[in-house]
């Protein structure tokens, strides 16, 4: 079976009806997958997703993680690192964590790192693995 990566766009248009004829296409193209190809969202396609909503469609923190949940859940689509973006998901909601910070601890932790460091202390406080650099 042929594996495909999505970028941002086409996902964009998966959870935001802002272009009809773009968004029938994504439509059949979601139709093919688990059938004829699988896709792949790579994490910087999800950080992506998260900027846009947020900052050109208006959703709120967690109306991002609702969507990047959907995303996480569809059929015939592998998410990298799929553990460290579903527990980022989790930060988020739990500790109004960051997403892009959730995911960089997650990773570094997924490395073997024993920390990452950081200057922003709300990053800090709120995303395990993360410590203020002093």
């Amino acid at each position: 079976m042929r594996r495909v990566g999505i970028d941002t766009n086409v996902l964009l248009r998966l959870l935001v009806d802002d272009d009809p004829a773009q968004r029938a296409r994504v439509m059949r193209f979601g139709q093919r997958l688990n059938v004829e190809m699988t896709g792949l969202v790579t994490i910087v396609s999800l950080l992506e997703v998260d900027w846009a909503l947020r900052s050109q469609y208006g959703y709120t923190k967690l109306q991002s993680m609702d969507a990047i949940r959907q995303i996480v859940s569809l059929r015939g689509v592998t998410i990298e690192n799929h553990d460290v973006v579903v527990r980022a998901i989790a930060l988020v909601r739990d500790r109004n964590a960051d997403f892009a910070d959730a995911l960089i601890a997650g990773l570094s932790a997924e490395l073997d790192c024993d920390a990452t460091v950081t200057l922003d202390r709300r990053a800090a406080h709120r995303v395990p693995g993360m410590e203020l650099l002093a």
